[in-house]
């Protein structure tokens, strides 16, 4: 009986860290082209001030996405441990309404 309704909670759990991964793609990915674009048009496009602003904006971009790298995994890390501890207290949940019942 326990199961079923927590394994709801773990599968909500699963689907978050789903997310969390797939947004954390594109939003690297996204990065990744606007850093690689910008650098592009350094000394091409952009020249002088330019320039530098972009190769600023560029390393900005780069430093920004490491970060976020970090905090992504921390995240993944922390839903990590909550679906293993709902899944811990389901089975232990389980174990209890067995023996309960005999």
């Amino acid at each position: 009986m326990t199961d079923g309704h927590m394994s709801l909670h773990y599968a909500g759990v699963d689907t978050a860290i789903n997310d969390l991964e797939a947004h954390a793609a594109t939003m690297h990915r996204q990065m990744e082209e606007l850093k690689n674009y910008l650098k592009s048009k350094i000394n091409v496009e952009l020249v002088g001030d330019f320039s530098v602003a972009a190769g600023t904006l560029a390393t900005t971009l780069e430093n920004a996405d490491l970060a976020m790298g970090g905090k992504i995994v921390n995240a993944h890390n922390a839903l990590t441990e909550i679906r293993t501890a709902i899944r811990d207290a389901d089975m232990r949940a389980s174990t209890h309404f067995d023996h309960v019942q005999g």
